[in-house]
């Protein structure tokens, strides 16, 4: 997989964007980080990006949000997205909610893992890691 280059952050919740965005500042102040509120202004920001420019290799993504939630963001993804696209974006799903099985139940084939709030920097050190920097 490509180098990590560009991040999508997508949280209603402005505090949330605002850490992760300190923590991915701190591993590489290259970083292009972009951030959404809700999974409409994903689907809106995925469709207008440049794919050799501004795509992101790695979305963070909420589940619990008003407008079009995490899951429902998901669906529409699936759908209006091609392979190709598909391929270069790395899914992470981070929600409040305890994980369990249910939660777990729910996963898309899109997602790589789903992770529990609040991100730490070290949690999403080892995040990047293991989804870029790894054999």
């Amino acid at each position: 997989m490509e180098r990590l280059k560009s991040i999508l952050l997508v949280d209603d919740d402005d505090t949330t964007n605002l850490v992760n965005s300190f923590f991915i500042r701190q591993l590489d102040s290259s970083l292009k980080v972009h951030k959404v509120r809700n999974g409409k202004e994903a689907i809106a920001f995925l469709q207008k990006v440049s794919p050799n420019e501004d795509l992101p290799c790695l979305m963070m993504l909420d589940v619990n949000m008003s407008i079009m939630n995490g899951w429902e963001f998901l669906d529409v993804y699936s759908e209006k997205f091609d392979d190709e696209l598909k391929e270069n974006v790395v899914i992470i799903v981070l929600t409040g909610m305890d994980i369990d099985e249910n939660t777990l139940a729910m996963t898309h084939p899109s997602v790589v893992e789903v992770v529990q709030k609040p991100l730490s920097d070290i949690k999403f050190r080892a995040l990047v890691t293991k989804h870029f920097f790894s054999d």
